[in-house]
């Protein structure tokens, strides 16, 4: 029976033209609210599935379980980012390297000292010159 269920859902998906390449390449939101509500809309889509299903075996139990579970899924998560939210607002919405300079810069905020930012990734000095020769360029005659 497990097989046939495997292969039945490889079929299914294979007819709604899903590839498991296209599974791979989803990625989340930005915080946890993005995390949490990206987390939701898949929940809810296999609350869908259940209700295409039920609708399918004529299951009036499967149809009432999967429309339930999307009201409760979709009110749990929505209070569960609200709450969040209000505690922690900046967590809410950045991440991880987005939350650690907002820390950061709240941190040295508070000493009064001006925030120092970094345009991007730390860069590597120049090569020096062969032979070490730190005289100036020739001038260009024109």
């Amino acid at each position: 029976m497990g097989d046939s269920v495997k292969d039945q859902v490889i079929e299914l998906m294979e007819r709604l033209g899903i590839t498991g390449h296209q599974l791979q390449a989803i990625t989340l939101g930005p915080g946890v609210v993005g995390r949490n509500s990206s987390i939701a809309w898949i929940l809810l889509i296999v609350m869908l599935a259940g209700v295409v299903s039920g609708v399918f075996l004529r299951s009036e139990l499967l149809v009432g379980l999967s429309l339930s579970g999307a009201i409760l899924v979709s009110l749990v998560v929505v209070c569960v980012n609200v709450h969040f939210g209000k505690k922690n607002p900046a967590a809410a919405i950045l991440e991880g390297a987005q939350f650690v300079e907002f820390q950061h810069m709240q941190l040295t905020g508070m000493r009064g000292e001006p925030p120092t930012l970094q345009a991007g990734p730390p860069m590597p000095p120049p090569p020096l010159l062969p032979g070490g020769d730190r005289s100036p360029l020739p001038e260009r005659k024109e």
